[in-house]
């Protein structure tokens, strides 16, 4: 009966403890702070994740894919791809990977590339995650884009972008200030 009851106690005692872990609030990173309410900063895009399809998974099976690359992840670190907020202006230069819906013509670009005023930039902290999550729309030629980020407390990012022409895509990168960022493409 004893050792029932201690038992029961250590059961208790890891299930009271294990869930009050889960809760712990991260620590407030002041560079990220400042960044977000300057709107002042660049993402560099270190991979690219389109939508899986029938379609593209036809491409992975065609064995085309790099080597280190599926098609669900493809490594675009160091090409020189980014997404920029400065105030009320985004700016994005992309790769883009899977089935365009309609439109783009010859000799179109086949990228995403975007340059204005985001419309509806909205910017929201959650306190407990120390993270941002961004969202805005805007319109480059005849195609329209919905973007939505997710800015984490160590300085990485999920880019997901929905496009009027295209299947969505997201892609993954790093955070910096845009006064410690070098000119970009």
């Amino acid at each position: 009966m004893k050792m029932l009851r201690n038992s029961l106690l250590l059961v208790l005692a890891a299930v009271i403890f294990g869930c009050g872990a889960s809760q712990k609030v991260k620590e407030p990173n002041a560079e990220l702070d400042r960044m977000m309410e300057q709107k002042a900063f660049e993402i560099s895009i270190r991979s690219a994740e389109p939508q899986l399809t029938q379609a593209m998974g036809q491409i992975a099976n065609s064995g085309i894919m790099q080597p280190g690359n599926t098609i669900g992840r493809i490594d675009v670190a160091g090409s020189g791809y980014f997404i920029k907020i400065e105030g009320d202006s985004v700016s994005a230069d992309l790769p883009y990977y899977g089935e365009r819906q309609m439109g783009g013509g010859y000799n179109s670009d086949s990228g995403i590339k975007f340059d204005g005023i985001g419309k509806n930039l909205e910017i929201t902290k959650d306190d407990l995650k120390q993270s941002y999550t961004l969202g805005f729309s805007i319109a480059s030629n005849s195609e329209n884009y919905i973007v939505r980020i997710e800015v984490g407390n160590n300085m990485t990012s999920t880019s997901n972008i929905r496009s009027s022409h295209r299947n969505r895509i997201r892609y993954s990168g790093d955070v910096e200030a845009l006064a410690k960022r070098p000119h970009s493409k």
